[in-house]
């Protein structure tokens, strides 16, 4: 078999780099064994970093599972005193119902008030709307573009309405040529 030739491009950031040129089936098949070589070995790479990964998988959720058990009954610590803290500043805003924020060294107990939580029924409030409140209706416009384009042809980049020539504002058509695809069987 013909060895490829390799010949030597220097780039404008004086950097040096090989090239060939396929010129022949035989140089074409030759790339085509190599990129279906590379896949083989890419596809064992990924095979390999799977069982890895599985592996330390294992120990990352033995990990994840101490956490878990270790942070539950500081949580449950966390939320216990919490509450007793709630019932405290309660005690507290029962005699200043002013209260908004009690400040100690170590943090504060603080009331916010809460924007009102709206919970909708979107059907039954729809139907309602529609008889009642019109204005509160919305209604998104698209345009059919399956449609559109059976009613136009391209000239140039442009869209025209195929019945009366009109140019269509809000189209540009981009050629795009062929595009190529290396395929190997792996």
């Amino acid at each position: 078999m013909e060895a490829i030739k390799l010949k030597p491009k220097v780039e404008s950031q004086e950097k040096e780099e090989d090239y060939f040129i396929i010129d022949n089936d035989q140089k074409a098949n030759w790339a085509l064994r190599k990129i279906r070589h590379l896949k083989k070995k890419k596809n064992e790479n990924e095979e390999f970093a799977e069982t890895e990964i599985e592996a330390i998988q294992k120990e990352v959720d033995e990990v994840n599972s101490w956490l878990e058990s270790e942070n539950s009954s500081l949580k449950n610590d966390i939320e216990y005193l919490e509450m007793k803290l709630k019932y405290y500043a309660l005690d507290l805003k029962d005699d200043d119902p002013e209260l908004k924020t009690h400040k100690l060294p170590f943090g504060q107990l603080q009331f916010r008030k809460q924007r009102d939580k709206w919970e909708y029924d979107d059907s039954k409030l729809l139907e309602f709307a529609e008889k009642n409140l019109k204005d509160a209706i919305k209604v998104k416009k698209r345009v059919d573009k399956r449609k559109l384009k059976q009613k136009i042809i391209v000239v140039g980049d442009k869209a025209v309405v195929a019945d009366t020539g009109e140019v269509i504002e809000g189209i540009k058509v981009i050629e795009r040529g062929e595009k190529f695809k290396v395929k190997t069987d792996v």
